[in-house]
């Protein structure tokens, strides 16, 4: 199974693996954090995607160290107070969504540099992923690890932790604990806090004082100076993005885990962006052999376009990729910008020439319709609109 992770190190397409090759390494890599394995079982698609984010970070013992730490803790607090547990996380299970939507973003709008850009493009650009990943998706998931870690430590739950300001919780945070943890809260290298970070990269206080030399300033009343190279900006941004994985993976594995007794407590109130569930479907489709292409929307609308990169024969793999279609429209329905401006999905095929093959369209209502059992596949299948060539030609 390490291939598996291995293929997704390496930034392949894992064509060679089939769909129970990808279940098996998340059983493998996934069942000894969960105590409760039914629920890995039931939400093992969302694992497979996991999988990605394991990989990130999964030859790094001092970050697999960190998520291994926050789900001791996470258990450590849940056997001591269970029902506070249930209500803290039911309150801040926004949190997930909202820092999920936010890291999607981020990849979606970001264009990696080449080896030739300039190297003020470069530290602008790393800087931005710096202040994106900090404020935005990592400190929703230190929220919650902050009121766990409160809890295990003065045994009193922290309120209104979603107010308290980056700063708060990095100086607030149980000093025994980041003791266990330093990587946490600081960089190694540098040793420059999270939210030092965020703040050099929010309010521009860095400049180049040498051709592959940045000099940054941090710290009220009294200010701070650090120079460093270029490449160890490189490894604060890497750092950050592998310490945001790990503190991720931990809560969404003891969410999962515990989804039932959460929702218990009434529905969460969080909406689910379309580019989550798009982004769901092309790993799922990657598994099978197919390679997302684009997702656009025109005239109401929204459309999948994939290539398949097995050359299986057109009309068959466009068969087999529109089974994606439910999933899609539910994904339009979920988000509250999408439900009431997509009124069609349409998947299409991508010849290696460049051109469409054909499309599969269906009505969002009518998709929905058959996930509900509403209709039967029978009749969601006549409703299915079949094209070949390009839509905007017939």
């Amino acid at each position: 199974m390490q291939k598996v992770i291995q293929s997704l190190q390496d930034h392949r397409l894992p064509v060679d693996f089939s769909r129970s090759d990808w279940k098996e390494a998340a059983f493998t890599l996934f069942g000894s954090y969960f105590r409760r394995p039914v629920q890995l079982r039931a939400n093992i698609d969302s694992f497979l995607i996991e999988l990605r984010n394991l990989a990130r970070f999964s030859e790094h013992p001092e970050h697999m160290a960190l998520m291994e730490w926050c789900l001791a803790l996470h258990r450590r607090v849940l056997r001591t107070d269970r029902a506070g547990a249930y209500k803290a996380m039911h309150q801040l299970f926004p949190n997930m969504a909202a820092s999920d939507e936010r890291w999607i973003n981020i990849f979606q709008m970001t264009n990696r540099l080449g080896p030739g850009a300039a190297a003020q493009d470069l530290a602008f650009q790393l800087f931005g992923t710096i202040d994106g990943v900090a404020e935005g998706c990592f400190k929703p998931q230190l929220q919650i690890i902050y009121s766990f870690a409160t809890r295990d430590t003065t045994g009193v739950w922290p309120q209104q932790v979603t107010s308290l300001d980056f700063g708060a919780l990095v100086a607030n945070f149980p000093a025994s604990l980041r003791a266990q943890v330093p990587i946490l809260l600081s960089d190694s290298d540098l040793n420059i806090s999270v939210n030092q970070w965020r703040n050099i990269a929010a309010h521009k206080s860095f400049k180049l004082t040498g051709p592959q030399t940045i000099q940054v300033t941090y710290g009220k009343g009294n200010p701070q100076t650090a120079r460093f190279g270029l490449q160890r900006l490189r490894n604060v941004s890497r750092w950050l993005i592998r310490t945001h994985s790990a503190a991720r993976l931990a809560n969404t594995i003891t969410f999962v885990e515990h989804m039932r007794e959460i929702v218990s407590l009434g529905q969460p109130v969080t909406e689910r962006p379309l580019s989550t569930t798009v982004l769901g479907i092309g790993h799922g489709l990657s598994t099978v052999g197919f390679e997302v292409a684009r997702w656009e929307v025109k005239k109401r609308e929204g459309i999948l376009v994939v290539r398949d990169r097995l050359s299986r024969e057109p009309r068959g793999a466009l068969i087999h990729a529109s089974q994606q279609l439910v999933a899609l429209s539910i994904g339009v329905l979920a988000d509250v910008t999408t439900r009431s401006r997509i009124a069609k999905v349409s998947l299409q095929l991508l010849l290696p020439s460049g051109n469409i093959f054909g499309a599969a369209r269906v009505a969002v209502i009518d998709a929905d319709a058959y996930s509900l059992r509403k209709i039967s596949l029978g009749a969601y299948i006549d409703r299915i609109e079949w094209i070949l060539g390009h839509p905007d030609d017939a």
